[in-house]
């Protein structure tokens, strides 16, 4: 009986440790120990290394099996695998006497890692292995763990495009001194860096279509290590064969057949892709009907057809008239329409005809709107970007929108809306369909350590505190619900100090977009600032705040109202007898405004395409020492050029009209008049530096700026983009004038290694400074916005 029982956990214990679970469920040992009064737990260490010492008593105290206690076999086994979690073997043995149990665990201590040796890695450096295995000398060795850190080892040959590599290690243990040297064997096989991609068959439109579609890209020095692309990937390249095969099949070559091989290239640390397609003949569309339409006539339901008589042969655009039939019909509340087609091959003719079917079903209503997965947001806030109304006819487009929108307010990972059948179905009868939205949270809160350097502002760095789904509501409650408290309101808060060598900055404010569940956008902001960012000798220090309210009217349009309050204190050194004038040219400032502004931009943060404008004016005097007009019209127009190529325009004119108390341009505070150059305005210029200037070459400022722009931007990779500009600004110290425009020329490039901290650097070129002492041509910046 005992041998079998240190067999059955011997066996165990050196097989797999869920395994343990089979010997609770032997009923012969469970009926030869169970309830068995223990009369002694000994614990025997074997191979110790010399000199080490062991005590006993912490490993008897954490096991649940105790001297005195009636046996059990499920406490037992757990013992067992605390015990296998720890050590690597244990060796259980329970002998009888007298009716009570003698238990002895042998234990054997992991052994200790002595030398870990890397053969055979001749293109890799050691440090860099050693450094993605993460496991040292003098390290405790576990098997299942250091097969884990191994894994990462080989991992890292695959992404660096060493299809062919071989790793594998060998243990060698050191009994005397239980220690293990491991050789870790490396066969690296072929670089797999990318010289060059073939395309064998296709015209040069296709191949310049296909690089652009394919994730398989060329090697290149300067981009690869940032993309991750340009070394062999054999699960990319399965994907795009599947993705070329589907080019193919969409320009009508319904039997074309890819293959992708491997080439050797001249250079021994890089490979060719070599892509090849058996085409076939191209085959067209023949008759193409439909049937079953009942709702629509065929007159309204041809126009939504992609899939025509005599075009070519496209999978793509059945599947795309297939939706749009069903679109059709959803917007009128027919969500359930099902639409299918089928093709028959003409005899001895590349032709295929196609048959659609329309089923069209009920009408529906929209019943109730549930909503889940909302563990923090408020029901209302997601209710408020629905575009679905309880009681109304379905529209699947609306359906669709909601989705979308929901999806862009970034308070959630994923968003599902979609239908099912009422619930209640004998109160609102069978042409109601309730609607679910199901979210699923994400953290929508940042907080982040931030520095950078900038030509303008040199060294600059601080803390940024972020929260897009703030609940002001939850502020009495965190002591209470903890910080979780603040989030699911849908309001926006944000808390920012910025120190730099030329100017130092903090700030708070807060916004929600629905102020009491309507249209209405409102916040507040304060800030207080210190700065000499336009001349040394000027050190403005400011503090305001301000509230503001926007209101959407249309489409892409809204109207804005504001409210700001400044008092600002000048301080110049070593002034002329102008600068003196201006530096009592402070005070109170109190100012109203209004604004139309038109956005149809698809990003914020980046636009790729569309078009955003502000007109805006703004009245300073009410309760204020300082009074003046000020005008601007701020324009941003975006278009692609092709899928990676942008092209910005920029058109901004601002202007200040002096009036009553502030009669003159000198009667302005510097800090409210309008600077320019440098790497936000006209590239190649000193910032801040354009336009008059005082006898000592400090900047006046101005009452009225131009500003023209030019750039072409294009994407390299993701993280990437390169860009050539035109620049052209004016400043000039008269009211409503446009004085000379001073032009530049240059490119750049812009790096995002961290969400939305980029590193913009390049070159300008001035075409006519005024003086050699406006000139800066490299500018460079990080952390600021594109």
């Amino acid at each position: 009986m005992n041998n079998q029982f240190i067999l059955l956990s011997s066996l165990i214990l050196f097989t797999a440790t869920p395994s343990l679970s089979q010997l609770a469920a032997s009923n012969i040992s469970q009926q030869a120990y169970e309830n068995t009064r223990v009369a002694r737990v000994e614990i025997v260490p074997e191979q110790l290394a010399p000199n080490a010492t062991f005590d006993p008593k912490p490993i008897l105290n954490k096991l649940k099996t105790k001297a005195g206690d009636p046996f059990s076999q499920s406490t037992f086994d757990d013992d067992l695998k605390t015990l296998a979690a720890d050590y690597d073997r244990v060796e259980p043995n329970i002998q009888t006497q007298n009716q009570q149990l003698y238990i002895t665990i042998k234990v054997w201590p992991r052994p200790t890692i002595r030398t870990i040796k890397w053969d055979g890695n001749t293109n890799v450096k050691t440090k860099t292995l050693q450094k993605e295995l993460g496991i040292k000398n003098g390290s405790t060795y576990n098997r299942q763990e250091f097969n884990k850190s191994f894994n990462k080892v080989k991992e890292y040959y695959i992404k660096k495009g060493y299809f062919e590599s071989q790793l594998q290690y060998k243990v060698s243990l050191d009994k005397k001194t239980n220690e293990v040297d491991v050789t870790i064997l490396i066969k690296e096989g072929r670089s797999g860096k990318i010289q060059n991609i073939a395309f064998n068959g296709f015209t040069a439109s296709e191949k310049s279509e296909l690089l652009n579609m394919i994730y398989t890209k060329k090697y290149n020095l300067l981009t690869s290590w940032v993309s991750g692309q340009g070394s062999y990937n054999e699960e990319a390249l399965e994907q795009d064969q599947v993705t070329i095969l589907n080019y193919l099949q969409n320009k009508g070559y319904a039997d074309a057949k890819v293959y992708i091989k491997i080439k050797e290239s001249a250079n021994k640390e890089k490979i060719i892709i070599e892509i090849n397609a058996d085409r076939g003949p191209v085959y067209h569309f023949g008759k193409v009907t439909f049937s079953g339409n009942e709702i629509f006539t065929d007159e309204q339901i041809e126009p939504v057809f992609t899939a025509r008589p005599q075009d070519i042969y496209s999978p793509e655009q059945l599947r795309i008239t297939t939706q749009n039939i069903k679109d059709l019909y959803g917007r009128k509340g027919y969500i359930e329409t099902n639409v299918q087609y089928e093709t028959k091959l003409v005899a001895n003719q590349p032709i295929y005809n196609v048959e659609f079917k329309i089923y069209e079903g009920e009408q529906y209503k929209i019943g109730l709107i549930h909503v889940l997965g909302n563990t923090q947001t408020e029901s209302n806030v997601i209710l408020r970007e629905s575009l679905l109304v309880p009681g109304e006819m379905f529209d699947s487009a609306r359906l669709k929108a909601t989705e979308r929108k929901l999806q862009n307010i970034g308070y959630f990972k994923n968003v599902n809306v979609y239908s099912v059948r009422t619930q209640d179905d004998q109160l609102l009868g069978e042409n109601y369909r309730d609607v679910y939205i199901e979210v699923e949270e994400t953290t929508t809160g940042n907080i982040s350590l931030f520095f950078g350097f900038s030509s303008a502002d040199s060294l600059f760095g601080g803390l940024d505190l972020a929260e897009s789904n703030f609940n002001y509501l939850g502020i009495g409650q965190v002591f209470s619900k903890g910080l979780s408290a603040l989030r699911g309101g849908g309001e926006y808060a944000h808390a920012k100090i910025s120190v730099g060598a030329k100017q130092t900055s903090y700030l708070a404010s807060w916004m929600t977009p629905y102020f009491r569940d309507t249209l209405w956008r409102i916040g507040f902001d304060v800030n207080q600032t210190t700065s000499s960012l336009q001349a040394n000798d000027y050190n403005i220090k400011t503090y305001g705040g301000s509230v503001f309210a926007s209101y959407p009217f249309a489409p892409f349009w809204s109207f804005g109202l504001k409210y700001r309050i400044k008092d600002a204190i000048v301080n110049v050194s070593d002034p002329t007898p102008e600068e003196k004038k201006t530096a009592t040219a402070d005070g109170y400032l109190s100012a109203i405004s209004s604004n139309v502004s038109f956005d149809s931009t698809d990003s914020a943060y980046k636009p790729h395409r569309g078009f955003r404008s502000l007109l805006e004016a703004e009245y300073a005097g009410m309760l204020g020492q300082i009074t003046f007009l000020r005008y601007g019209y701020l324009n941003s127009f975006y278009t692609p050029l092709w899928k990676n190529g942008i092209m910005k325009y920029r058109f901004d004119f601002r202007f200040i009209q002096p009036v009553l108390k502030t009669p003159a341009f000198k009667d302005i505070p510097l800090s409210e008049r309008f600077f320019m150059g440098g790497e936000n305005t006209v590239r190649g210029y000193k910032a801040f530096d354009l336009g008059p200037h005082y006898a000592n070459g400090d900047p006046t400022g101005g009452l009225s700026s131009g500003l023209i722009s030019f750039e072409y931007l294009h994407e390299v990779v993701r993280i990437l983009d390169l860009f050539i500009f035109a620049d052209a600004g004016s400043i000039s110290d008269k009211k409503f004038s446009i004085d000379t425009f001073r032009l530049s020329y240059g490119f750049g490039a812009r790096l995002e290694l961290m969400n939305r901290v980029p590193i913009v650097l390049g070159m300008g070129f001035p075409v006519n400074p005024d003086t050699r002492s406006e000139v800066r041509r490299f500018f460079f910046s990080m952390g600021g916005q594109f």
